[in-house]
């Protein structure tokens, strides 16, 4: 340490910090705090405060480096713990947010800063949301209506749909005490959206653009929200300033391919896709290999890669009989439960489960960026149904128990995987499903291979077949077997569809990329009939529909004997 500085060289150090604080000059204010600490030894309370500083000009590790010693050098320092959980909840690092807010919380259990901090931590694991909503309910009954509670109690109850009314109370509630909010604008038009209510949807979230017109998420939302009204030009519009506003928005540069596909615009569409490789999930999409550009590869051996779920692989795995054709020899890496029904798909030539080391293969590519490469049209879909084909030894395993049954055999899907970022719209329910189970003539089978809640119980009129499914393969042989197959828009549509079956899709408004906004035929599938909603969330008018045309479906299958 240098020589003593007189008191008012220090004074005059602190006064020059404070100022650098007020006027949010963070780097000046870190200079200073060095300065200081060359000639004074500092407490904890001056480390803290160097790393809220050190913590504004973006350094966040070294911000918790500082502020662990000041909890070391005051272990009973309240504000020090919350403190170091705020820096870890700014890094998303909420276990150690959480280890530090609970030593706050039990100095103090009214602190109303632990309590909100605590209850942010837990929130983002889904098992530990009670007890964050029991710690802000206990902020409200210490504290008194406060709107961060508000809003941060609306966040979590908003997870549970069933909960969706209370959510909405929490969230107005908090625009009662301070109106306009952005971000509580923003999620209460979330929750709108989420229930169906465009309408007051649009309202709330054009005002919280309004209020943050350069915050990007808020221009996806609204993006999101026309795409559900299917209003495709002012979605497009509001996809294109979300990723303007930030580039690494990828979510919303996808979305400018879906807004395009939407508008008839597929060759656009295609190209704007390939943004989805910038996804967390796809980076690293490197094999010490070139990708595939549609080049002529003259017996050099490619590698196709799964992505995304197994309807999206169901579907693009017929382009492997046309890279086949420009000379590739093709070795598909298939997710396991479609390994064997892949293996009979044209142009394949090996189906491995997992990649294979870069010596084997010269050339790679994503089963979805090949619509990319050979440039596809609607016109130019390579809809060569079926390309998906059951193995003989599976069909008659299965046939006993299907054949059996008198009467139109139809398949049935009603929900789809709940991880699925648009579940709650494309499924619908057994309850609402059981409707058709009163058309005369018809046997049900179950295609479900899980089921939650309350669906686990099936109805002694629905046969479940689904359960003994142990892969794709499995199931392509008993779709074989039946003469129709009524699915939301999920796998079994897409099995169903390449293996040529008839299948009936039931669409939500703002569907899928893939089925366009019009028409009750898809250029992907020929043997395939949509059925579109007319109001998102409402599936009324789609079973009405489906129960006319099952009636004549029996009639037909009785005329013909």
């Amino acid at each position: 340490m240098n020589k003593s500085p007189s008191p008012k060289d220090t004074e005059n150090l602190r006064n020059a910090i404070r100022n650098a604080e007020t006027l949010e000059d963070w780097k000046k204010a870190d200079r200073l705090y060095g300065e200081l600490a060359e000639v004074q030894e500092r407490d904890a309370s001056t480390i803290a405060r160097h790393a809220l500083a050190v913590r504004n000009c973006g350094d966040f590790p070294r911000a918790t480096t500082m502020t662990r010693k000041a909890c070391r050098m005051e272990p009973d320092n309240i504000e020090h713990h919350i403190q170091l959980g705020k820096l870890y909840l700014e890094m998303h690092r909420y276990r150690e947010a959480e280890r530090y807010l609970r030593s706050a919380h039990a100095m103090d259990p009214d602190s109303f800063e632990a309590l909100r901090r605590l209850a942010q931590a837990l929130q983002h694991e889904p098992n530990s949301r009670d007890e964050a909503e029991e710690l802000l309910r206990h902020a409200l009954d210490v504290h008194g209506d406060h709107v961060a509670i508000w809003q941060q109690l609306g966040a979590i109850i908003g997870n549970e749909p069933k909960r969706h009314a209370e959510a909405e109370h929490a969230f107005r509630k908090s625009l009662e005490l301070v109106p306009g909010i952005p971000t509580t604008l923003h999620n209460l038009g979330l929750l709108c959206r989420l229930q169906g209510r465009l309408d007051e949807a649009e309202e709330h979230l054009l005002q919280a653009v309004e209020g943050d017109p350069e915050n990007s998420g808020f221009a996806f939302s609204m993006g999101l929200c026309y795409y559900n009204m299917e209003r495709m030009d002012k979605a497009l519009e509001w996809c294109r300033k979300s990723a303007e506003l930030d580039s690494k928005n990828v979510a919303a540069r996808v979305y400018v391919a879906f807004c395009l596909f939407m508008l008839g615009r597929m060759q656009e569409g295609w190209e704007a896709y390939e943004k989805r490789l910038d996804l967390t999930e796809f980076k690293g999409l490197n094999y010490k290999r070139p990708r595939w550009d549609g080049s002529p590869l003259d017996g050099q051996t490619i590698l196709l890669l799964s992505e995304q779920g197994y309807g999206d692989n169901l579907q693009f795995v017929r382009y492997a009989d046309l890279v086949a054709e420009r000379g590739g020899n093709v070795i598909l890496v298939a997710m396991d439960a479609q390994e064997r029904l892949f293996e009979a798909v044209p142009g394949v030539s090996m189906v491995l489960p997992g990649l294979t080391a870069p010596k084997h293969f010269h050339r790679y590519s994503a089963l979805m960026s090949l619509p990319y490469i050979f440039g596809t049209t609607e016109e130019t879909i390579p809809a060569n149904v079926p390309y998906l084909h059951a193995r003989p030894e599976d069909v008659e395993k299965c046939r006993p128990r299907i054949t059996s049954r008198p009467g139109l055999r139809v398949g049935i899907a009603w929900r789809g995987n709940p991880q699925h970022v648009n579940d709650r719209f494309r499924s619908t329910s057994l309850e609402e499903m059981s409707r058709l189970f009163d058309v005369e003539g018809v046997s049900f089978f179950s295609l479900m291979a899980e089921r939650w809640g309350e669906e686990q119980e099936l109805p002694d009129c629905l046969e479940d077949i689904g359960t003994d499914f142990t892969d794709f393969a499995d199931g392509a042989a008993a779709y074989e077997l039946l003469d129709l197959v009524i699915t939301i828009d999920s796998a079994p549509c897409h099995l169903a569809g390449g293996l040529g079956r008839p299948v009936w899709t039931m669409l939500p408004r703002g569907p899928d990329f893939r089925w366009g906004l019009e028409g009750d035929s898809s250029p992907w599938y020929p043997t395939m009939k949509l059925y579109r909603q007319t109001s998102l969330g409402v599936w009324d008018d789609v079973y009405d529909r489906i129960e006319r045309d099952l009636k004549a479906a029996v009639e037909r299958k009785r005329s013909e004997g």
